[in-house]
């Protein structure tokens, strides 16, 4: 079993810091290489993982993004009003309101794909391909972990 040390975690290798700096670096480095226009890193995210799938409600959304409800509604909002995203009222329940992309979102998700790609395999380049494999393995298992102690339930239910 895996243990950190006071050392560990001293600022320039805590691992939250690390995720949080990578992530928002991450970030504007893909915002830098896309070429979409009007379209944000955070847009093409949020329009990605509702069409795939991995979040279908607002609620959903904003966990994946980790961005409050009052956000995630000015998003889904602006996606929608640019024809990317639509709201659909279940019939069921009509509190429920699912998202789904568009033909138009759908499209842009894949028109961008490749520049998301590209930035990330500029950032990993002087990783082995074994690496690489490695890295994305283990953030999944912490990720699952994580949400196991914390008590939140995962988003997608893991296949490992």
């Amino acid at each position: 079993m895996a243990v950190f040390n006071l050392e560990d975690c001293s600022a320039s290798r805590a691992p939250g810091r690390l995720l949080r700096r990578l992530d928002k670096v991450m970030s504007a480095f893909v915002d830098s290489r896309i070429n979409a226009g009007d379209l944000s890193y955070q847009q093409w995210v949020a329009l990605k993982v509702v069409r795939d799938g991995l979040a279908d409600t607002a609620g959903e959304l904003a966990r994946e993004l980790g961005i409050t409800t009052g956000a995630t509604t000015r998003l889904i909002d602006v996606l929608e009003t640019r024809k990317l995203l639509a709201r659909d009222r279940s019939g069921e329940d009509r509190r429920v309101v699912r998202l789904m992309t568009t033909e138009l979102g759908s499209k842009r998700v894949e028109t961008l794909q490749g520049d998301v790609v590209g930035a990330w395999n500029e950032v990993i380049a002087p990783l082995s391909q074994d690496e690489a494999n490695q890295f994305v393995t283990m953030l999944a298992r912490i990720l699952v972990e994580a949400e196991r102690v914390a008590g939140v339930a995962p988003l997608v239910e893991d296949d490992q």
